[in-house]
């Protein structure tokens, strides 16, 4: 272990310097008074070194090879330091990212109450077919083709585009102008129709004012709590929202084959769509929610998205920021754009029915045939560069969209019993569901991604490696810069100036 200097080595410095003041035969030269200049500047130095070792080499009283054994252990010490400078630099560039558990037991009353969204199968209500043909004049001729259009927007979807297939080469200009978005939102189900007996934490609520229309890639559908945002205040069974489905098979479109029932989605507000779980008829479906929380802390966010995976609010410049109009930035509302676009790449128009209002143009009747024969390549989400990994028969749609840094993931838990439909009383109980949402227990998993090694771990780092080498801090390094720098340059000025002077 090195050791730092003391007196006695300044007081050596001194008794030899007087040594030579008192030798009056000495022969007064230049070169004796300059290393004289020199040995009381490195004494200045080194009486006040904070460096181990470093003083030792410019000892005068230190012999030729025990200087050099200094040098080599100051050098292998240099060494040592600057290896591991550089890993500890390397470390700090490479910007890794650790995932730990924040918070096992965070409250749920923290959040809002999901988003819970019913879509009939069938999208529409039949019965209201002959005052739509009144309305927008019919004719007998154009009766058979009407049918078959709406028929096919009966079980309409975005992955159900091959709905259309029986329009393709079929002269749609008759009924070009229609705009049948209205039509079928005019035709769609409403809230006093398919829903009944409405509770919100234990209390009878009036559905329609729980619900309202919402638009989908699954169509037109009804959701609760989208703008409200209330929150759970009681977690277990019949706490949350439930409620009675009629499924209403009487007015069906004849023509559609497609199993009954509904689909339920249930999303974070913000969310525009999610994937969808069946509720089947004749049966009580319970929804267990369960939340898990995941943001990314301060110390990441000075770094570009590319490198996070995922994207803040703000970030409208980054590569990554692409959501519907009017919409936050979720993954699912980047997904939801992205569908848009290969619509639009493919022909060159957007379903309005499934999204918010945009500056994408909205597909006519002459457009469906068009999304039907491209219904196979708008089946899958494909990440980039899964090719070598996934096999696919057809080419999926390439989103490079990431997570919100702020993101909520809602896990649910689907337990279904049989109402035996046999043993009710009357047709409106054979025809009915029962459905029940609510969170599962009282707290949620809270994630948190941040920075392994930050700038101020990688300064700690550095003093103590720098005093495992050398035993000095920053102040010391100071010191040593401006003894170098100033104090040694000055010295030699001085020594210029007197010759310069004494030539003259």
């Amino acid at each position: 272990m090195f050791v730092r200097s003391t007196g006695k080595e300044s007081r050596v410095v001194a008794d030899w310097i007087r040594r030579q003041d008192q030798n009056p035969l000495a022969p007064v030269n230049t070169k004796s008074e300059n290393r004289r200049a020199w040995t009381l500047l490195i004494d200045s130095y080194i009486s006040r070194s904070h460096i181990h070792g470093l003083y030792l080499l410019f000892l005068p009283s230190m012999r030729r090879r025990m200087r050099v054994l200094w040098a080599l252990a100051l050098i292998c010490a240099c060494t040592v330091l600057f290896h591991v400078s550089y890993l500890l630099g390397e470390r700090y560039h490479n910007k890794q990212f650790q995932t730990i558990v924040a918070h096992a037991h965070a409250s749920i009353h923290h959040i809002a109450f999901p988003v819970v969204i019913i879509c009939n199968k069938n999208r529409l209500n039949w019965s209201r077919l002959p005052e739509i043909k009144s309305l927008y004049n019919i004719t007998p001729a154009q009766d058979e083709l009407f049918d078959r259009i709406l028929t096919a927007y009966d079980g309409f979807s975005f992955h159900n585009f091959n709905a259309f297939d029986s329009l393709l080469g079929e002269s749609l200009d008759a009924l070009n102008h229609l705009n049948f978005t209205e039509i079928v939102i005019q035709m769609s189900w409403r809230c006093d129709e398919i829903l009944r007996d409405c509770h919100w934490q234990t209390a009878s609520r009036d559905c329609c004012k729980l619900f309202r229309p919402r638009r989908l890639p699954l169509g037109y559908c009804l959701a609760f709590n989208e703008l409200e945002k209330r929150r759970g205040t009681e977690t277990g069974i019949n706490t949350g929202v439930l409620l009675r489905l009629l499924l209403r098979e009487a007015q069906h479109a004849p023509g559609n084959p497609g199993l009954k029932g509904f689909w339920l989605t249930v999303v974070e507000s913000s969310v525009w769509f999610g994937f969808p779980i069946d509720v089947v008829p004749h049966s009580r479906t319970n929804v267990a929610v369960t939340a898990v929380y995941h943001y990314f802390d301060e110390s990441t966010l000075s770094l570009p998205s590319s490198w996070r995976h995922c994207v803040m609010d703000y970030e409208e410049e980054s590569e990554h920021f692409r959501t519907l109009g009017g919409q936050k930035y979720m993954l699912e509302n980047c997904q939801a754009e992205c569908q848009q676009r290969y619509l639009l790449r493919y022909c060159n128009c957007s379903v309005d029915l499934f999204y918010p209002p945009s500056d994408y143009p909205a597909c006519r009747l002459k457009d469906l045939p068009c999304l039907a024969a491209h219904n196979h390549l708008l089946q899958n989400f494909e990440q980039p560069g899964e090719h070598p990994y996934v096999h696919r028969e057809e080419s999926g749609l390439v989103c490079e969209c990431l997570h919100n840094c702020k993101s909520l993931t809602l896990l649910t838990d689907m337990r279904k019993s049989v109402l035996q439909p046999w043993l009710q009383p009357n047709s409106s109980a054979i025809e009915s569901m029962w459905l029940n949402v609510y969170f599962k227990k009282p707290s949620m998993l809270v994630y948190k991604t941040n920075l392994i090694y930050t700038w101020v771990d990688l300064i700690v780092s550095f003093g103590g490696i720098c005093q495992l080498c050398l035993g000095c801090s920053i102040i010391s390094l100071i010191e040593f810069v401006f003894f170098a720098l100033y104090k040694v340059p000055q010295l030699y000025w001085k020594r210029f100036s007197n010759e310069h002077r004494s030539n003259e």
